[in-house]
């Protein structure tokens, strides 16, 4: 026979441990801070598109915000540092034609990128605009995002394709070079994977130099991942001397030399020696911060004429209403007519 005692003592403790407050978890303080950091990445890409939303409306009021330093001013949220290895050539900036091949990490490449070339033009496949309509409108209206249909079947070649491709966006933004990807997919892997070389067929054709900028810790200033963003990050770029088709006596040689440079590009930006910079704007490149300038593509005037028509009929709706409310309150306030003899 179980002891009465024994039995009370039991239930009492059964009660005080279903009474008594559960101590925090410990994962509960990781959960917490992973809910943080999913925050703070989310945050930050909503900040890159309202940032780049805001230029858009700006460019159609005829005011262009130059996209490098837009990415310089985010990147300064982040408190992101910035060196150059020693051996490094100046950015070629010239206001001519010139490829850009750079390293691809991860999304925040492009701002990344962007701010270290004082807002050259990209290339991107077309269904990337979905994910950043901000960035998408303001570049493509721009003229320095070019957007392409990735898997369509060119007559010609896709090398004739993507020289004529290059050759007619050039036109829209003149000034300032165009960065590709050549890896094709972004990679954390310590080293470069073999290069694309469509794009690069069509700057030799085209004549076009062609400057590696490898820069180190990019998938660390917005890791998507991770859906974290980090702070104080250094970022090391290195840049190649100018690799000029001219200069080569056959496109395989130009391709050598490219891919040899590529190579010896990475190597120097993630084990050489480096020297710290205060911005983020690489030695050569230029940039600019805000310029009025009414002048774009004719995509660009028609949605500006489409603007200025919105803005009139609304402006007209307005004032229609305001007329109809004065009419109903002065006859309102008008005093009856009456008919009979005082």
């Amino acid at each position: 026979m179980k002891d009465p005692n024994t039995l009370h003592h039991t239930q009492y403790f059964g009660n005080y441990q279903a009474l008594a407050p559960r101590l925090p978890s410990p994962d509960s303080g990781v959960k917490a801070m992973s809910l943080v950091r999913k925050a703070a990445f989310f945050a930050y890409l909503n900040t890159v598109q309202a940032s780049c939303f805001v230029s858009f409306i700006a460019l159609l009021l005829g005011f262009r915000v130059d996209h490098g330093f837009v990415a310089a001013m985010l990147l300064r949220l982040l408190r992101t540092r910035f060196a150059t290895f020693a051996g490094s050539c100046q950015v070629l900036d010239t206001g001519n034609p010139v490829v850009y091949l750079s390293n691809h990490r991860s999304w925040g490449d492009f701002w990344t990128d962007c701010a270290l070339l004082g807002g050259p033009s990209f290339i991107s496949r077309a269904l990337v605009a979905v994910a950043i309509p901000g960035s998408a409108l303001w570049g493509h209206f721009a003229g320095w995002l070019w957007f392409f249909a990735r898997g369509a079947h060119h007559e010609g070649g896709a090398v004739a394709w993507m020289t004529n491709f290059l050759s007619q966006r050039i036109r829209n933004f003149a000034s300032k070079g165009v960065l590709l990807y050549p890896e094709g997919t972004r990679s954390l892997l310590p080293e470069g994977l073999p290069l694309k070389a469509g794009a690069l067929a069509a700057a030799y054709q085209l004549g076009w130099p062609v400057q590696v900028v490898i820069t180190t810790n990019k998938e660390r200033v917005t890791a998507e991942r991770s859906f974290a963003v980090n702070f104080g990050t250094l970022c090391s770029t290195a840049v190649s001397a100018p690799v000029y088709p001219q200069g080569s006596a056959s496109l395989e040689a130009f391709l050598q030399t490219v891919r040899a440079t590529w190579t010896q590009t990475w190597q120097e930006a993630y084990h050489g020696a480096v020297t710290l910079r205060e911005h983020a704007l690489l030695p050569g490149a230029k940039a600019k911060a805000v310029t009025f300038s009414p002048s774009g593509t004719w995509q660009l005037h028609l949605l500006r004429l489409a603007l200025a028509l919105v803005i009139l009929l609304f402006l007209r709706f307005r004032t229609r209403r305001t007329r109809s409310q004065k009419e109903e309150k002065e006859h309102e306030d008008a005093p009856a007519m009456g008919n009979g003899c005082t």
